[in-house]
């Protein structure tokens, strides 16, 4: 059977939270469907490498231009537009013009939309089933962001966002013939909207056959690293969080730890990170990895956010134990004190890291039950049963 899927971005490499996520779930769907992928892109185009590896293992790649500005004035414009501004980003006239004639002359099984903005290409597909994949619920997400913002216009500007995006989410879910979650509780908040819709939760996870353990044993100073895209306002928050509120006492019982922050488009705040002792601001890296083989243990301060943190399963997969919120750990089926530790406050999250600093055993044991937890999150079993659901459907339609 001949699926399309429509993403917001082009999932390849797969080097940030959702890029990883989408991978991984098509990755899965190509085992046992032909597949197109129609992807969102502006100028550049895309990397020729890129589009190569995912045309490894779909049918075809079909690029859908959209333009738009990022000037104030626009943001204002489409603040007013009654389609949320999320949503709207994504599509354009000739963008569905395209994906239309595509779907009219692909005789498709079946249509997904990855995340709610990709919506207006689902309600092209006539006579055939769609189905979502909801990364997170994104009226929570602008909701959760506009109430950590200082007074102002951007948080003005979200509040509007998380109003106009749950009316649309309640207007349009029911149109789905069945949705994918990333965790339990974004599954709930989605049945507020459509309670009869049939649906699946697929928390994140890692591909386990490339993130194990590192043999050498970790030296020298010890490393703290936070992972994650450094544009991303509840990565931005966490950051600032840690080190206005829990670093100056962890450098103070700890002189010499060091800090690494990686991950994509730092802004210069968190650039300016980097003028600290200690502290490391890589941005882009062609590979995470090496990064958690020496790190001491991965810190996850986060406030704000929602789903599953693909940073905390690929961390226990690599040895490397880990300190967390509990925001940061939700969705993960976790056992405090056996494979994570959690704090949450600054009290209690810096004296969690000093405990593991300070305690070889302690490191060795959370390591040990990160790494058995780990194994029930490996993509490969994971994303069974949703393509199981896609199938039943395209075939029972």
């Amino acid at each position: 059977m001949r699926i399309a899927l429509f993403t917001p971005y082009l999932p390849y490499p797969p080097d940030t939270g959702g890029k990883i996520r989408s991978y991984y779930l098509l990755r899965a769907l190509t085992e046992r469907f032909e597949v197109d992928l129609f992807t969102i892109h502006s100028c550049p185009d895309p990397p020729l490498q890129a589009i190569e590896a995912l045309e490894k293992h779909c049918r075809q790649v079909i690029l859908l231009r959209v333009e738009r500005s990022a000037r104030l004035r626009h943001r204002l414009w489409q603040a007013l537009n009654p389609i949320p501004r999320t949503v709207h980003h994504f599509h354009t006239r000739n963008s569905l013009q395209l994906a239309r004639q595509h779907l009219q002359a692909g005789e498709y099984a079946a249509v997904l939309a990855d995340e709610i903005c990709m919506t207006p290409y689902a309600e092209l597909a006539a006579g055939v089933p769609t189905l979502i994949m909801r990364q997170k619920i994104d009226s929570g997400h602008y909701l959760q962001v506009a109430q950590a913002r200082r007074p102002g216009l951007d948080r003005m500007l979200d509040l509007l966002e998380a109003k106009q995006l749950q009316r649309y989410e309640q207007a349009k879910m029911s149109l789905f013939q069945a949705y994918l979650a990333c965790s339990e509780d974004d599954a709930a908040r989605i049945s507020l909207d459509a309670p009869d819709l049939p649906g699946l939760v697929v928390a994140n996870g890692a591909d386990l056959s490339q993130f194990i353990p590192s043999e050498q044993p970790r030296s020298g100073e010890p490393i703290l690293l936070y992972v994650g895209t450094m544009s991303y306002y509840p990565n931005l928050d966490a950051v600032k969080y840690y080190f206005q509120d829990i670093h100056p006492d962890v450098s103070h019982r700890h002189p010499g730890v060091r800090v690494q922050i990686v991950g994509h488009n730092p802004t210069a705040e968190i650039r300016s990170l980097a003028r600290l002792p200690g502290v490391q601001v890589t941005g882009t890296v062609p590979d995470v990895r090496p990064y958690y083989q020496e790190a001491t243990a991965l810190i996850v301060p986060l406030r704000l956010g929602g789903g599953t943190r693909l940073k905390i399963i690929e961390a226990m997969a690599m040895g490397v134990p880990v300190v967390s919120t509990t925001v940061g750990a939700e969705g993960l089926d976790i056992t405090p004190g056996e494979n994570i530790l959690i704090a949450d406050d600054p009290g209690t999250f810096s004296h969690s890291i000093s405990r593991l600093l300070a305690d070889a055993d302690l490191r060795a044991r959370i390591a040990k039950g990160g790494r058995q937890l780990a194994r029930h999150y490996d993509w490969m079993e994971l994303t069974k049963p949703w393509v199981d659901l896609v199938e039943q459907i395209a075939r029972e339609w």
